[in-house]
């Protein structure tokens, strides 16, 4: 059961950073729009093997599912653990090697990056990942209780 529920854990945690990402997005002018990420290296990927890439509409929710499942995996892979000594570690690690990959991916790929341009976008993308990763070990904990 515990493959099962790092995959549901997993899956709540990339939703709920891409939830929170989103809200952000919505409501505040400042904040970062990792969304570019994926549809750059989509676009990119896509011009390589000359598809066309114009429908801007499918890029974009190709690239949001992308993103969901990438991250997805991160924290199924990384920030589950019923142990209450590592929930701290687990969270803080997860978080920021996410928000240091979704960074360092921003400035190398990115030519225009809105993504991750300012240290208050930086710092942003931190908190979403730590959350993501938070939701993530709190779900399969709870799984993991209710499942033995």
């Amino acid at each position: 059961m515990s493959l099962l529920n790092k995959s549901i854990a997993g899956l709540a945690g990339s939703l709920a950073l891409t939830g929170v990402h989103q809200i952000f997005r919505k409501y505040t002018n400042d904040s970062p729009h990792l969304d570019q990420i994926g549809e750059t290296v989509l676009e990119k990927s896509l011009d390589a093997v000359d598809a066309p890439t114009r429908d801007e509409d499918a890029v974009y929710a190709a690239a949001m599912g992308g993103n969901i499942l990438t991250n997805a995996v991160l924290f199924s892979t990384l920030a589950t653990s019923t142990n209450a000594s590592q929930f701290i570690s687990k969270t803080l690690g997860t978080g920021l090697l996410g928000a240091a990959g979704s960074v360092g991916l921003a400035e190398k790929l990115l030519t225009n990056n809105h993504a991750t341009d300012t240290d208050k976008k930086k710092w942003m993308t931190t908190g979403y990942y730590i959350f993501g990763a938070l939701v993530s070990i709190g779900v399969y904990n709870v799984l993991e209780r209710k499942f033995k």
